[in-house]
């Protein structure tokens, strides 16, 4: 009697979570028909009422950061001096063009960061 009591319990259980999921995926849906934003924003944005926005400050940091690492600066440095969490650096250069209007080429970027680590390429120090 106990393990059919819990075997319904199970099914319940499983029941109410695909409802649950139902129910969020079709509001996810519904505000993306709208338009609205889904999910966190990319660094340099923010959301408000559902609509992405440019957040001017951090948008030139992010550019700024690109820009900086397409020189073959080290990644991680560049995005400690322009104040970028390192949680965002790969997701910021990935999305260099679609998000900031920079290109970005990682194969690239190891060319020029191979170039000024063995001193072919001499960088002046960054904030001039």
């Amino acid at each position: 009697m106990a393990d059919m009591l819990l075997n319904m319990l199970i099914v319940l259980d499983d029941a109410e979570r695909k409802m649950i999921q139902d129910r969020v995926q079709q509001g996810v849906d519904k505000a993306r028909r709208d338009g609205k934003r889904v999910g966190r924003p990319p660094f340099g944005y923010y959301v408000e009422d559902g609509f992405m926005y440019q957040d001017p400050v951090e948008y030139n940091r992010a550019q700024n950061f690109i820009r900086e690492v397409k020189k073959g600066r080290s990644k991680s440095t560049t995005a400690d001096y322009f104040e970028i969490p390192q949680s965002a650096v790969q997701s910021i250069l990935k999305r260099a063009e679609q998000n900031y209007e920079i290109s970005f080429d990682n194969d690239e970027w190891k060319g020029e960061r191979a170039k000024v680590e063995a001193g072919e390429k001499q960088l002046e120090p960054l904030g001039r």
